[in-house]
């Protein structure tokens, strides 16, 4: 029995000795204030209620019509109970706050821990600069605002831009020299009157140059010879040209139509002069042109003023 008293005095011992108690938080009020948000939350704040006084301080009735001594009182409250839940920078933005309302401000508590007291003597040094530098740090932003501003308001004052006119190359200036073109070939022709054919064959040259809208116009020379008389004749005829392309291809392909006519001469006997107008067509492949055309002929030889229908073909190779 004794032995058991002495199991179960170390067991009454530790059940008799209360647990040491948080310590409580006691609040000064401020002077004369009849506020009953401001005493509610000083109740609470005594009775550790921390978060509930929290709350309470951001109703109305603490945080509409105070006077200043009351406005004070509630920021360096914040800090207090943001403190006392360890929630150190919360904490150091109210002191910052109460701070800048009056900088010879206290806590409102009486015999604070030394550690909130540390906290608040250290924002009383360093609050100052902190705000400086949100001072310079929001008039930065506000100036780069009113610089984005001032930016957007010419951009919509300037005139739209304009877009660069295409830069046209100058047609080259027209030359004659630079168009002329230059055939030689053969012609053959036929006398297809009533009194039945007359072949003459022979050579050909003919010289043009280009003019507006595509015409062309050139000067033929035409040299013949026919066996067929009872003694050989010849036949010299100049024409001028002017041609009109109907497709064109330089270099590879070509068709035009042209009108052609001049003065003749039949030799040596007899001398006989005539003249003679008429319509052709050209095909140009490459180098080689082929011109099918007939006209008509005046001439005073043979039979005076006989006038005949002409059809004639030319085989021509380009030499310039």
């Amino acid at each position: 029995m004794k032995s058991l008293k002495l199991a179960v005095l170390p067991l009454l011992t530790l059940i008799a000795v209360p647990a040491e108690a948080a310590p409580r938080m006691k609040v000064i009020l401020p002077e004369k204030t009849k506020n009953t948000c401001i005493r509610k939350v000083a109740r609470l704040s005594s009775t550790l209620k921390y978060e509930a006084a929290l709350a309470e301080l951001a109703t109305p009735g603490c945080t509409q019509e105070l006077n200043p001594e009351e406005q004070l009182w509630v920021s360096l409250m914040e800090g207090v109970l943001h403190q006392a839940l360890e929630q150190t920078p919360r904490a150091e933005e109210s002191f910052c706050r109460a701070l800048k309302q009056e900088e010879l401000a206290s806590l409102p508590l009486e015999n604070p821990a030394a550690e909130m007291d540390e906290l608040f003597e250290k924002m009383r040094v360093e609050c100052p600069d902190r705000e400086k530098a949100k001072a310079a740090q929001a008039e930065a932003e506000a100036a780069a605002k009113a610089a984005e501003a001032e930016a957007a308001a010419a951009a919509a004052a300037a005139p739209p831009p304009v877009e660069p006119t295409p830069a046209v190359e100058p047609e080259p200036a027209y030359s004659l020299v630079d168009s002329f073109e230059l055939y030689a070939g053969l012609h053959g022709e036929a006398d297809v009157g009533s009194s039945g054919p007359l072949p003459l064959g022979g050579v050909n040259v003919n010289a043009s140059v280009g003019l507006p809208f595509g015409l062309r116009a050139g000067l033929g020379l035409t040299a013949m010879a026919s066996p067929r008389f009872s003694s050989a004749i010849g036949l010299l005829l100049a024409d001028v040209r002017l041609a009109y392309p109907l497709l064109s291809s330089p270099g590879k392909f070509g068709l035009q139509v042209f009108a052609t006519g001049g003065p003749l001469l039949y030799a040596p006997s007899p001398m006989a002069a005539g003249g003679r107008a008429g319509l052709g067509v050209a095909l140009d492949v490459s180098k080689v042109r082929v011109s099918l055309g007939g006209s008509y002929e005046w001439r005073s030889h043979y039979r005076l003023d006989y006038a005949a229908p002409m059809a004639w073909l030319e085989l021509g190779w380009k030499l310039r």
